[in-house]
């Protein structure tokens, strides 16, 4: 397998960030992990995080989803801004540099050569900062993942297993503490502890993408539930096709330009 190096850079600016990058290509921003985190995450916190979580949740912790391998090479905290306070302070911050409505943390902790979860894709952004040690990871393009299977995977389809699947020449990157990949939603990547490592602590953050079904249907069914149209009894002739149309188009619009919650 032949890898190439993603754009790297050391300044971050937003505004080319959206317009060059953003659901297209990854770009690795050196040193701007504080940026994103600071102070960052040592190992004497992740240390008294793993205690904390061998032992039954608080309340605030139960939203978050703890994943262990049996050796204990790997540990992995979906929803992580719930079980660290400087982590849902981070969330905050970022969801407003960017512009989103919301932004969520996964905490990925690698012990030994290799160490990692797998080559996958998501249907979220993820921004991924360095803390300790090293990790390599290989990624590849959006266009990478076969639009029925980006379909299941935004639809979260029951049963669908997001298993990625890398081009020949992937982009490659070797992070160090303080560093932050950008992977763009549906790119395959792959993220796995280095040679000579001593372990590796790295933060996902991360904007979930939405779809117009997700975002919109149950509000248009509830709009559609007051156009007679739509709630009316059918003729035995057939429904009236144009004013089922006209009314879906009123409440699609209506659903639309309301503003989000």
């Amino acid at each position: 397998m032949s890898t190439r190096p993603p754009l790297e850079t050391d300044e971050f600016d937003l505004e080319l960030f959206y317009r060059e990058h953003w659901r297209r290509r990854p770009i690795v921003w050196r040193g701007c992990g504080p940026r994103f985190l600071a102070p960052a995450l040592d190992w004497p916190d992740i240390e008294a995080l793993e205690r904390r979580l061998e032992q039954t949740p608080p309340a605030a912790e139960s939203e978050a989803q703890v994943r262990r391998r049996p050796d204990g090479a790997v540990l992995f905290v979906n929803q992580a801004q719930h079980t660290l306070p400087e982590l849902a302070d981070a969330c905050v911050k970022l969801a407003g540099l960017f512009g989103w409505d919301e932004c969520t943390a996964d905490l990925s902790v690698t012990r030994g050569r290799g160490a990692g979860i797998g080559c996958h894709f998501d249907h979220s952004d993820n921004f991924v900062v360095q803390q300790q040690g090293s990790k390599t990871w290989l990624v590849g393009l959006p266009e990478d993942t076969e639009p029925e299977r980006q379909r299941k995977r935004m639809l979260e389809t029951k049963g669908f297993v997001p298993s990625g699947r890398l081009p020949e020449e992937p982009y490659s990157v070797v992070l160090h503490p303080g560093d932050v990949l950008y992977l763009p939603l549906f790119a395959p990547h792959e993220g796995v502890e280095g040679d000579g490592s001593d372990g590796s602590v790295s933060v996902s953050f991360s904007y979930n993408a939405q779809s117009a079904l997700s975002r919109h249907l149950k509000p248009l069914l509830s709009a559609l539930s007051r156009e007679p149209a739509w709630w009316q009894p059918l003729p035995l002739g057939g429904p009236d096709t144009d004013r089922l149309e006209d009314a879906l188009r009123r409440a699609l619009r209506a659903v639309t330009d309301a503003p989000a919650r």
